[in-house]
This record gives structure tokens, sequence and C-alpha cells, in this order.
């Protein structure tokens, strides 16, 4: 019961509330008719009436008429960023042509070994090699391998080495000559190997 007479007292304010705004429209309309203002309402300011003055579109949204163009501040400005800064422009990714993968460094025609001396025996014959790109002294015996060169031969002054069927002979430097490399190196072989 107190339920129905809440809702009826909100529907008869409802219903005044309507009224006394409908009275005071009416009013409104009869004054403009009678060409008459009140004092409590503010008349809008007209606009001059000008022959090249734009008329607002027709559908209804004023800014419709506005050109894009002259809306320079919100280009600069705008109104939902955060920062208030326009967008960065998009980059645009500049698509490569795969380039070719660069090609395999040509092996050394010749070996970076230096020949050193050699030993001559009845059994062994052995090489005595300063391999350049490790700066180490290495003993030979034929058919041992050093930077992928296998030495296949050893004479009194020359040796042969062998890679992936190349063949280069190395010689000692002539007697009386510099020596090629004047650096200090240590020796990789060890000392406890059979000479």
């Amino acid at each position: 019961m107190i339920r129905l007479c809440a809702c009826v007292i909100v529907a008869m304010g409802a219903f005044s509330v309507n009224e006394a705004i409908g009275q005071a429209a009416g009013a409104a309309l009869r004054e403009q008719a009678a060409g008459q203002t009140s004092p409590n309402t503010e008349q809008p300011p007209t606009a001059p009436k000008d022959a090249g003055a734009r008329q607002p579109p027709p559908g209804g949204n004023p800014l419709w008429g506005i050109p894009i163009g002259t809306l320079d501040a919100t280009r600069e400005r705008p109104i939902f960023s955060a920062s208030r800064r326009p967008p960065m422009p998009p980059v645009v990714a500049q698509r490569m042509a795969a380039a070719p993968p660069p090609p395999k460094p040509a092996e050394p025609e010749h070996p970076l070994l230096t020949l050193v001396g050699t030993a001559i025996g009845k059994s062994k014959n052995v090489a005595v090699v300063l391999d350049r790109t490790t700066k180490t002294l290495v003993r030979l015996h034929v058919g041992e391998t050093v930077s992928g060169w296998i030495l296949r031969s050893v004479d009194s002054r020359t040796m042969t080495v062998e890679k992936s069927s190349q063949t280069v002979t190395l010689a000692l430097p002539a007697p009386g000559s510099a020596p090629l490399n004047p650096l200090p190196v240590s020796e990789a072989s060890g000392t406890d190997r059979e000479f």
C-alpha cells in the first residue's frame, strides 16, 4: 500500500513539472508571436544579414558546413589525444630485395705456414712449421695435418702440403736472409713428443 502511494505522489509531481514547463513555453511562444520580449528571456545575437554569409547546412550539424581545410588548430592539437599532439605519420617499411648471402671468402691459395726447418732420418722425416694464424711452432710428420693442410713429403730444404686437391711446396728461406717472423712464438707440440 505504501508503494502505491509513493508511485501516485511521484506521478503527480511529474505531471505538475510538465505543466509548469508547458506554461512557460506557451507564454514564451505567445510573447514571440505578439513581438514582445519578456525581461527574463535573453535574445540570441542576430547575425548580420550578408549576401555572402554561409547558411547552416540542411540536416542539422553546423560543423558539416565548415571545410576541413580550415580546421588547422584541430589537426595541430587533437582533442582526443592524451598528449594533444598529432599522431606520428606511419612508417612505411621499405621492402628491400633479399640480398644474396655474401660469398664465402676464398680459401687462400698459399697456406699460412712457414717452413722453419726439416729433419731427415732413416725412418721418419719431420718438418718444423710456424703456423702464422696461431703463432705457434708445430712439428709435423708425413701424413699429419695443420690448419687443414696435410703434409705429404719432406726433403732437406722443402716440404709439400696438400688441401682439397691443391698441392703447395714450401721451401726454407735462403741462407743469410732475415727471418720472416721475428716475433717470439711458443712451441705448441710439447717437449715430450718423439722427434
